[in-house]
């Protein structure tokens, strides 16, 4: 992979890691303003601490990627230490949609919005669909690590 790529990709990964942070302190200040002003705190608290987690769960992410990039620029990734971070990336993305679709279809049934309970939905399948095509992933990156092993030993 191209040193250019790799570091446009870094930049990226910097960008949006700052803007989920950023998101996580806007939600957090408002929901403590919230609670200064005496706004009932549930559910509203507890929509907010749900997808404060699940901007948690995508920054975890990020910083999976960041690593698999890392080892990938060091030519490394047909290793060991790579098969650690490939679920990490998929839990992370399944609990991530799970907790962000769980919100959505909440507050979908709590405003009467049938349009928020199917994106909840699609969100919930998207995280699912997530996990198991780094599920996929991981068995490919498993097969081609054994397989550069051989070719190794025959060469």
């Amino acid at each position: 992979m191209s040193p250019a790529l790799i570091q446009t990709l870094r930049v990226a990964l910097v960008l949006t890691g700052l803007g989920t942070l950023t998101t996580q302190v806007i939600l957090a200040a408002t929901a403590w303003n919230a609670g200064l002003e005496g706004a009932p705190p549930v559910p509203g608290l507890l929509h907010v601490v749900a997808v404060v987690l699940a901007i948690a769960c995508v920054q975890v992410g990020l910083v999976a990627i960041w690593v698999l990039l890392s080892m990938v620029r060091r030519d490394a990734i047909f290793d060991e230490r790579a098969f650690r971070w490939v679920p990490v990336l998929a839990l992370s993305g399944l609990v991530a949609g799970v907790l962000t679709g769980a919100v959505c279809a909440h507050v979908g049934e709590l405003d009467d919005a049938p349009g928020l309970i199917l994106v909840g939905g699609a969100l919930v399948v998207a995280g699912i669909a997530f996990a198991l095509l780094m599920t996929v992933m991981l068995g490919l990156l498993r097969n081609a690590t054994a397989l550069r092993r051989e070719l190794e030993q025959v060469v």
